[in-house]
């Protein structure tokens, strides 16, 4: 039980984390674009979606929909709170389902110590893999929401999936020695 506190408090503040980066840093950059409507290019939060759950496994799942929730209701305060609890919900549904899929085909995501020794294909793979199902997922919700069907909203929330976890991966990769030295 204190490893799944451990698990959860570890994800819960770099989810956090990653949405304050993003808000501070690339939503204004974004410019007027109605980001709640049609996703970010660069989505940092979705790498708080998913490098927990791929190196932590579905013991990450409560911390990240906690994190999410938390984040879309008090931080941003959206227009109503079904549309972006479902659209929240889509995405986390979308990693641990990409989380099931792995560990039912038995692809090995972490093959010794984070961020030494892992299967970096396999954490690419994972993380295209759950953007896509969450872009699909985010896409239909908005096609019901809004009564208009348009897969560039699939499309751009992938990419901003992508893009935004492929950024925060590498930047972990970088400073990750950093902060290990720190600690000596």
């Amino acid at each position: 039980m204190n490893k799944l506190i451990e698990i959860s408090i570890y994800t819960f503040i770099f989810h956090i984390l990653c949405y304050v980066l993003w808000m501070i840093i690339v939503v204004p950059a974004e410019g007027p674009t109605n980001v709640a409507a049609l996703g970010s290019l660069v989505y940092l939060p979705h790498a708080g979606r998913v490098l927990p759950v791929i190196f932590f496994g579905w013991k990450a799942i409560p911390a990240v929909l906690a994190a999410e929730i938390l984040e879309w209701e008090v931080l941003w305060q959206g227009e109503d709170f079904y549309r972006t609890a479902i659209a929240t919900t889509i995405s986390t549904i979308a990693v641990l389902g990409t989380w099931i899929t792995f560990y039912l085909l038995g692809v090995d995501l972490n093959q010794s110590d984070v961020l030494k020794a892992t299967n970096w294909k396999h954490v690419f793979l994972f993380i295209f893999f759950a953007s896509g199902v969450n872009g699909l997922g985010n896409g239909a919700w908005y096609t019901f929401v809004y009564g208009l069907p348009d897969p560039l909203i699939s499309l751009r929330f992938m990419v901003g999936d992508v893009v935004g976890a492929t950024i925060m991966l590498i930047l972990l990769v970088v400073f990750y020695p950093m902060f290990r030295n720190f600690q000596k």
